[in-house]
């Protein structure tokens, strides 16, 4: 793997274990909660974790979901431990698509949403902070949802 692939990869693993341990224990009634009503649930973030996940494999290899979904809003749907399972199975390809990557790779362009263009390097660099963004709301949500139904 490349050091700059590493590095980020790193950061995601870092990442993707908090995650698993601020979902510890959620009931699929505190995963449908929101803290305000044109707030996400931790349902959404995860689900939405989960489709961006496979988006990101896909947009690395030109191929699947990133020729056919360009709502960067989207998100899987299914109960906490269905999403999680997908998002493990999704990383884990992910994964393995990091570690074929090259330098020509992290140069070419790709289409971010029809938007505009990244880099396969700043497609990643997004990806981490993707990742760790929505995974600071999860623990910002349970916090709040703990503190409002004094779980």
């Amino acid at each position: 793997m490349l050091p700059s692939v590493r590095l980020l990869d790193e950061m995601d693993e870092q990442m993707w274990s908090l995650l698993q341990r601020n979902l510890t224990g959620i009931t699929e009634t505190e995963a449908d909660w929101c803290p305000h009503p044109a707030a996400n649930s931790v349902r959404w973030m995860v689900g939405h974790l989960t489709w961006f996940e496979e988006w990101a494999h896909d947009a690395l290899c030109r191929n699947g979901r990133y020729l056919t979904d360009g709502d960067p809003t989207a998100y899987s749907h299914g109960t906490i431990p269905e999403l999680i399972a997908r998002f493990a199975a999704a990383r884990v390809r992910y994964r393995a698509r990091l570690a074929e990557l090259d330098d020509a790779d992290l140069a070419r362009q790709i289409s971010y949403f029809g938007r505009y263009d990244v880099s396969g390097l700043d497609l990643l660099k997004t990806h981490a902070l993707h990742l760790a963004g929505h995974r600071f709301q999860v623990r910002y949500v349970r916090g709040t949802y703990s503190r409002a139904h004094g779980t």
